[in-house]
């Protein structure tokens, strides 16, 4: 049986994808008092790793994320007066349009995107793989070659960011993190599902 929170205010970011649920839950956090517990309702599969790293660069603890019937709920609880969050970590960017030029003139650049599949079906760039967050630790050694020039993408910047930590402490050297992503990714994109 799940635990039971006393939850000081309930957001609702069901139908929406990143970053509003972390948009809704930022403004959720400046309205609550230190220690209240908020709850986040949302239907988006990557909001697991969005909360991670949301709670992460603010510092507020996630105290549970939990999955029913495809109804994602996290508790974040308020540690701090205010909402602040900290800058990307990971330095090393690319920009969307570099991306573009690279693609187009067809330099090599490994792209993995590392959003959930169904996001990554709904629009993807033409040549990434798929990787999801949860799943990179566990797969790039496999999937990926140390020596490759290797370009992050996700919705916002903040899963990718996450990413290039992850693989640079696996020993990849050549990583950047493609800012803003996807989210205003401007160039030819594939829907697997139509």
């Amino acid at each position: 049986m799940s635990k039971v929170f006393n939850v000081a205010e309930t957001v609702d970011a069901r139908n929406v994808a990143c970053p509003l649920p972390i948009i809704r839950a930022r403004k959720a956090m400046d309205r609550v008092a230190v220690g209240d517990i908020i709850e986040v309702l949302a239907t988006d599969k990557g909001s697991i790793a969005d909360f991670k790293s949301f709670a992460a660069q603010t510092e507020h603890e996630l105290i549970d994320s939990r999955e029913e019937d495809g109804l994602y709920k996290h508790y974040l609880r308020k540690t701090r007066p205010e909402t602040k969050e900290k800058e990307r970590v990971f330095t090393q960017t690319i920009s969307n349009d570099e991306l573009l030029r690279k693609i187009e003139e067809r330099e090599f650049i490994r792209l993995v995107d590392v959003r959930e599949r169904g996001e990554y079906v709904e629009a993807r760039i033409p040549g990434a793989i798929l990787i999801p967050l949860e799943e990179l630790a566990d797969r790039a050694a496999n999937l990926l070659d140390l020596n490759d020039e290797i370009a992050v993408i996700c919705r916002s910047a903040r899963r990718s960011d996450y990413a290039c930590q992850i693989l640079t402490k696996k020993g990849f050297t050549n990583v950047k993190n493609v800012v803003p992503g996807m989210i205003a990714w401007t160039g030819p994109t594939i829907n697997d599902g139509v």
